[in-house]
């Protein structure tokens, strides 16, 4: 893309960041050096490309180098549509992923289909990784062939195609090509000995007479080791659910594969070579990589290998926001202009998403204080319009009564915006009122800022758009504070609803079990099995049989939506690496990870036991719910 800086980040960064991949000790004989630069280079290869595919997929050899540079015809044809501007290590750089069922011979032009089409943003200045997937079934216009699913596009023209369409629908412009075979995908997953995920729900179909015929598996929910065989069958399941968990699930396990590689690679020594050269040459027949001159060089390799690794864990996942529909007999995704505006902005601009820190309750119970608001614009200066982008009966009217004590001149449509699938508040401005724009953004909360759209035709300075975080309060002034034990109106209390499962378990493994003493009012305690409810099983790496329990919980008027309780004595785990905030409460101290602006993940690790909630794939329960959840977790008795 452009060299486009942040705001406050003009011109060009610093230096190109150090990296230390092993120990540079000066050797001993003059071929184990060589081997060393292999390593070296192999390293900073799979680091590349697991940035560039949000930690995807990618390694090879110095050795076998021109291989993966061999470029099909249509992957050396659509080089020439890559944005010429190539950015520097230090600048934004995005790169598109085309995942195929194939790849297709040198020299031959064969039909396939693209399972995966995914936009992946590397920003060395905010040390962010965001993430874009369209979904396959996007009903879309494709350049030369008219509206179809976005699929399609590869189907029609192949790699060229699908680069040419991605970017006309959503305006970004692409740095990197990335197109990968899944049928090598499975021999890199087991040449990495497997990759740790967490498994949201039972996954399982077996083809009988009679019924639909499609991949078969059986993988049971927890967190676990998948081969390649499973990891595949993982990623690509779409079978009761929709194309927007399927993307969710791709993401979910680009980021563990991050964190595999990561603790494979970093720090490597002469003894992993032999797993160096099998993924190098999996990744020489699976995996082709370019820029607008061709394939990255060696030193661009080694620069991106150190951003790599200094991002790892902090990704924001820009979810595109679309409906389901019917065209003629054909099940399509639709998303409006707006929706796909929106998640553009989100995934170009991942450092405005609000983070949910501040929303994390302190020591005594209390949410932090928020600082006193100072607005860079008089408000009394400044208009506004307030649209409902939530449906919510009633919501743009609170939002413009609560804005009104602040001094601005506000209007409140009756007509609502385009859809009511905001997931944040949104400030749009005119010319020369970003700085009004930032301060109503600070006042609602939950929001971000961007120019107003040419398909809103409203008047004022500012066009705000009320979205589902909004609670009928803002943000700078907020209700009184809850008491202590205070729940959101979806969690109530009740400490018997899942203890005898809990008590069931307990009865299997040897740790103390923790079970909640809450229940969240959308879900409901969703089975393993009859006899187990709660799956009790090993993980190898933890040690011992019977180390860890999932419990999963499902929402099921979301199909798709299914989180859960892990306790384990897995307590390195990787996915318990690099944690966002650390915050004491209860006489307990919580680990959180967060996507964006919502809580993924709370751990607590005490009694050599690491216990965690997480939530779904695309993140359904909120934050205070998560909260709340995680700190109802009390010893079975």
């Amino acid at each position: 893309m452009p060299n486009e800086q942040p705001p406050g980040q003009q011109g060009g960064a610093g230096p190109r960041p150090r990296m230390n991949i092993y120990d540079a000790r000066k050797p001993r004989r003059r071929r184990r050096a060589r081997w060393k630069r292999i390593a070296l280079w192999s390293s900073a290869g799979v680091l590349l490309l697991m940035l560039a595919a949000a930690s995807a997929v990618g390694i090879w050899a110095h050795t076998l180098l021109d291989q993966i540079g061999n470029l099909t015809p249509e992957v050396k044809q659509a080089q020439g549509s890559l944005d010429p501007n190539v950015p520097t290590p230090s600048q934004p750089a995005v790169a598109l992923v085309i995942g195929s069922d194939h790849r297709s011979q040198y020299g031959h032009n064969t039909e396939g289909r693209s399972d995966t089409l995914m936009l992946v943003r590397s920003d060395p200045a905010h040390k962010q990784v965001s993430m874009l997937s369209l979904p396959r079934d996007l009903y879309v216009d494709i350049p030369g062939h008219g509206m179809d699913k976005i699929n399609a596009a590869y189907s029609d023209g192949g790699v060229p195609l699908a680069l040419k369409t991605v970017e006309a629908v959503t305006g970004v412009k692409v740095n990197y090509l990335i197109v990968v075979d899944f049928s090598g995908f499975t021999h890199l997953v087991n040449n990495f000995d497997g990759v740790y995920v967490p498994v949201d729900q039972h996954y399982y179909h077996v083809n009988t007479p009679g019924t639909e015929q499609y991949s078969q598996i059986d993988i049971p929910p927890g967190y676990q080791k998948l081969d390649g065989k499973n990891a595949l069958a993982y990623a690509r399941y779409r079978h009761t659910d929709s194309d927007f968990y399927r993307n969710a699930r791709q993401q979910t396990f680009l980021q563990a594969f991050q964190a595999r590689t990561s603790e494979k690679l970093h720090g490597i020594g002469l003894d992993q070579l032999g797993t160096m050269k099998d993924v190098a040459e999996t990744i020489a027949k699976s995996v082709q990589v370019t820029g607008p001159n061709g394939p990255p060089g060696i030193q661009t390799l080694i620069s991106y290998a150190g951003l790599a690794y200094n991002m790892r864990g902090h990704v924001v996942t820009s979810r595109l926001q679309a409906t389901t529909g019917m065209v003629g007999d054909a099940s399509v995704v639709e998303a409006t202009p707006d929706a796909i505006r929106r998640a553009v902005y989100t995934f170009e601009h991942p450092w405005t998403v609000a983070s949910p820190a501040r929303q994390l309750p302190s020591a005594n119970g209390s949410k932090p204080k928020t600082p006193k608001f100072k607005p860079k614009v008089d408000p009394s200066s400044v208009s506004l319009t307030v649209v409902n982008g939530n449906g919510r009966t009633g919501a743009a009217a609170q939002a413009g009564h609560a804005l009104q004590p602040f001094g601005y001149g506000v209007d409140v449509s009756p007509v609502p915006a385009p859809t009511f699938d905001y997931n944040q508040n949104w400030v749009y401005y005119h010319p020369g009122s970003a700085d009004a724009a930032a301060d109503v953004a600070q006042i609602m909360g939950h929001a971000q800022t961007a120019p107003l759209p040419a398909s809103f035709s409203y008047g004022t300075d500012l066009v705000v758009v009320v979205g589902k975080p909004f609670t009928g309060k803002t943000a700078i002034k907020p209700p009184k504070q809850k008491t202590a034990g205070g729940l959101p109106s979806d969690i109530v209390r009740d400490d018997q609803a899942y203890l005898s499962y809990f008590k069931q378990a307990a009865q299997s493994v040897k740790f103390p079990v923790l079970y909640p003493t809450v229940q969240q009012t959308s879900s409901q305690f969703d089975e393993f099995t009859p006899q187990m409810p709660i799956r009790v099983y090993t993980i190898a790496d933890a040690g011992g049989s019977k180390n860890s329990m999932y419990a999963v919980f499902a929402m099921p008027n979301q199909a798709g939506a299914y989180w859960g309780i892990e306790e384990t004595k897995f307590t390195d785990a990787p996915i318990l690496k690099n944690p966002a905030v650390t915050r004491k409460l209860d006489g307990r101290t919580y680990q959180f990870w967060f996507d964006g602006s919502n809580i993924h993940l709370i751990a607590i690790v005490q009694d050599n036991t690491a216990y965690w909630v997480i939530n779904t794939l695309r993140d359904d329960l909120s934050n205070q719910d998560m909260v709340a959840i995680a700190r109802s977790l009390e010893p079975v008795h």
